[in-house]
C-alpha cells in the first residue's frame, strides 16, 4: 500500500480458536487497502529480563519493536485472565516500554479490545491496559471495546454482531487517531 498509515496488531492470546485472534482478523480484513498491517507473533517473544536486555534485544524482540516503531497505530486484542492482563500481552508491553520513557509505544495511537465469555467484556483488562498504556503514550484511545458473552466461534468467526462492533470501533478509533496524522514516525 505505501501511502496509508501503518498499523501493528498485538494479540495477547496463544490459544487456537482465540476469540481475540478472530476479532483481530476482522480488523485486519476491514482495514485491507486502508493501512499497512504488521502482526508480530507474540508466542516467540521471550519473557522480559533486564539482564537479557542489557546484552541486546533478542531477534524476536527487535522484530516486535521494529514493527511497532514503524507503525502509527497499535491495536491490542487481548483476553482477560484472572481479572487482569495475560502474561503474553503484558510481556509484549514490557519489552515495548524499553527503554522506559523512550519505548516504542511513545507517540503511538493505541487501541484496546477484549473479547470473551464474561458479561463484562474484559472490563478489568481494558481498564488496566488503559492505565499501563496511558503511561507509555499520550495517544491511547480512551474508548476501549469490550465484546462480552462470546463463548464459541462458528467456522472460526465471531458472531456477526461482534464483527460489526469491531468494524465500528475501528472506524471510531481511526477518526480519533487523525488528530495526530503525520505526527508519528
Amino acid at each position: 500500500m505505501g501511502d496509508g498509515p501503518r498499523l501493528t496488531i498485538l494479540v495477547g492470546s496463544l490459544r487456537a480458536g482465540s476469540f481475540n485472534y478472530a476479532a483481530a482478523q476482522v480488523a485486519e480484513s476491514y482495514l485491507a487497502g486502508k493501512v499497512d498491517v504488521s502482526w508480530p507473533d507474540l508466542s516467540l517473544v521471550p519473557f522480559f529480563n533486564q539482564d537479557v536486555e542489557e546484552l541486546g534485544d533478542p531477534p524476536t524482540v527487535l522484530a516486535l519493536k521494529q514493527a511497532v516503531a514503524a507503525s502509527q497505530i497499535v491495536l491490542i486484542f487481548t483476553p482477560e485472565y484472572n481479572f487482569g492482563v495475560p502474561a503474553v500481552t503484558k510481556n509484549a508491553i514490557d519489552w515495548l516500554s524499553r527503554p522506559f520513557g523512550n519505548g516504542c509505544l511513545t507517540d503511538r495511537i493505541v487501541g484496546i479490545v477484549a473479547v470473551g465469555p464474561s458479561s463484562r467484556g474484559g472490563e478489568n483488562v481494558r481498564e488496566e491496559l488503559l492505565r499501563i498504556c496511558g503511561t507509555l503514550s499520550d495517544r491511547v484511545y480512551p474508548k476501549t471495546l469490550g465484546i462480552p458473552r462470546v463463548s464459541e466461534l462458528v467456522n472460526g468467526r465471531l458472531p456477526e454482531t461482534a464483527e460489526s462492533a469491531v468494524r465500528l470501533w475501528v472506524d471510531e478509533m481511526l477518526v480519533y487517531g487523525k488528530r495526530w496524522q503525520g505526527a508519528t514516525s
